[in-house]
């Protein structure tokens, strides 16, 4: 008996124009409100010493035990069609497939939030699409609303750092930025940061190297990840846990939960977990990377969000300190300005000052107002850049 083509549903195939149609509808990409450009990998994750002592979770008990996962990188809210060398936060996400389900380990290449109030992220999401009257990105938009948020002063002394323009995806690091609770057997818990670090090390474009990557290239970070994947030069990266007990938490001037700060490597130890390496690329592009989606509460047991509970746990401790919290959302701006090499400063500086040329001047005096908390030096140097007076009344 001969063959006959089937439908999906095993109907006889007699005309499958319906068919394709369907298929066609059904492989169009959704739409991103951010993350939409980006590339990923499959590897997996060798633990490298257990962490039971901190958490029951079962891919982190012994060391050796590998677990698959697939890992994203992308922009955050430059479209898809944007190029790859846009300044702009990269989102690091790992999806790790353990056997207690899927943990999904979400974060940036950059330490830090822009802002510590989910409902000021809903505005900037908004606030970095492209204009309505323009349909360009315009920074007055969004600057408009950063220089009103004092917290947003440490990211952008990373942002506008060359920090913003990383040369690829395999040599840069990542960071969970958010905090995350971990219980072992016992019940105990440990607040955790995670850190990804690259083996490759880490490089940066200046301006002038990301202009000229982009008149050649709109997609090199992720022709530059499946090269060399193909090629058999498989990246890794150590995962590192900064481990901060509830003790060290009460130690901290600010909330240790707030995503705009940094907490201090003599509280929070760091403790290496394992390595990841990325060694197989997407066979179906759409299938695999554009439908791979991460989420935050995708956690196994002995893994939670430090939200709810904790956070109504400092609730307290934050009404106490908030002259304390309006003060520190300098203090670490300020202490990041100060650790660049004088290089790196010029170049904060002018790229500062390159985005703020198109802001009102209103604008301008509020970030120069901000930075100047954080620095007085960089303070000054901004103003200057912009042509702003601090001698006169404005």
């Amino acid at each position: 008996m001969s063959e006959r083509l089937t439908t999906d549903q095993g109907q006889p195939d007699n005309d499958n124009l319906i068919e394709q149609l369907m298929q066609s509808r059904r492989e169009r990409i959704p739409k991103r409100d951010v993350h939409a450009r980006g590339a990923g990998a499959r590897g997996v994750f060798v633990t490298e010493q257990s962490m039971a002592a901190y958490t029951k979770a079962h891919f982190l008990q012994t060391a050796g035990q590998e677990t698959p996962l697939f890992a994203r990188f992308s922009t955050v809210f430059h479209g898809k069609g944007s190029p790859e060398t846009v300044r702009d936060p990269r989102a690091f996400e790992v999806k790790l497939h353990t056997q207690e389900g899927i943990c999904d380990i979400v974060g940036s290449h950059l330490p830090v939030a822009f802002v510590r109030d989910a409902a000021k992220y809903s505005e900037l999401v908004q606030a970095m699409k492209s204009s309505p009257d323009t349909n360009e990105q315009t920074p007055s938009r969004y600057w408009d609303l950063l220089t009103m948020a004092p917290e947003s002063t440490h990211m952008l002394t990373w942002l506008f750092a060359n920090d913003g323009t990383p040369a690829n995806y395999r040599q840069m690091d990542g960071y969970s930025v958010h905090t995350f609770k971990w219980m072992n057997a016992e019940g105990n818990i440990t607040f955790v940061k995670y850190r990804w670090k690259s083996k490759q090390g880490t490089a940066y474009f200046t301006p002038d190297e990301a202009a000229a990557m982009q008149s050649r290239d709109f997609s090199h970070a992720t022709r530059d990840l499946y090269a060399a994947i193909e090629n058999g030069e498989f990246p890794q990266w150590e995962l590192y846990a900064q481990l901060l007990t509830p003790d060290g938490a009460d130690k901290l001037l600010f909330d240790p939960l707030d995503p705009t700060k940094r907490w201090p490597e003599e509280l929070g130890q760091y403790v290496k977990v394992g390595t990841m390496t990325l060694n197989l690329n997407p066979i179906n592009y759409y299938g695999e990377v554009e439908r791979s989606i991460y989420s935050p509460s995708a956690l196994v047991p002995g893994i939670e969000l430090a939200e709810g509970s904790a956070r109504q746990q400092y609730e307290a401790v934050e009404q106490e300190q908030e002259p304390l919290t309006m003060i520190d959302d300098f203090t670490q701006a300020g202490e990041r300005c100060r650790s660049l090499p004088e290089n790196e400063q010029e170049w904060l500086v002018h790229n500062l000052v390159s985005e703020l040329k198109q802001v009102p001047q209103q604008t301008q005096l509020r970030a120069v107002c901000n930075f100047y908390r954080a620095d007085e030096r960089i303070g000054m140097r901004l103003a200057a850049g912009l042509g702003i007076d601090l001698g006169r009344d404005n």
